[in-house]
């Protein structure tokens, strides 16, 4: 799934569980939920061996903005709280350490990732691909929904 949607999920269950400790969890694990669905990411035709082409790099360019923009709106705007800019740290947190998957500490985090993460390569059947361009775009608009109604 997109960065941006962990972020904004994380965020809409910050709005919805006052508890920071319940949040934090709550929020966590949200990413291997949505990692179970149905996506379409860069690295989704990327070949297993690096480097990404263009366009992936593109994608993930995008991505990382949208991503660091948004959690600075969120940390700014006034009616963000620590609370909600920390359950979008939370559900974005296991992208955040992806990086570190390499060292033999954090291999575990690569395993239960690859247990929860939806099989990619269905992504190159056209139904699938569709259901992964729809599915972020709809869980995007659902959590934006979430956010905006409780800056009201």
């Amino acid at each position: 799934m997109p960065g941006i949607v962990h972020l904004l999920m994380g965020a809409a269950i910050a709005i919805l569980i006052p508890s920071t400790p319940l949040m934090l969890v709550v929020a966590f694990f949200s990413h291997y939920l949505l990692d179970l669905i149905p996506h379409i990411d860069p690295a989704t035709f990327a070949a297993k061996a690096r480097p990404y082409t263009i366009t992936q790099k593109i994608g993930v360019t995008v991505d990382v903005v949208l991503v660091v923009s948004l959690a600075l709106a969120l940390f700014l705007v006034q009616h963000a709280s620590a609370h909600i800019f920390l359950g979008a740290l939370a559900g974005l947190l296991h992208d955040l350490l992806s990086p570190l998957e390499e060292y033999s500490v954090f291999s575990p985090l690569k395993r239960i990732h690859r247990l929860f993460h939806w099989d990619e390569r269905r992504a190159k059947y056209w139904d699938w691909y569709l259901f992964g361009l729809v599915n972020p775009i709809v869980l995007s608009i659902v959590c934006l929904f979430v956010i905006a109604k409780s800056a009201l």
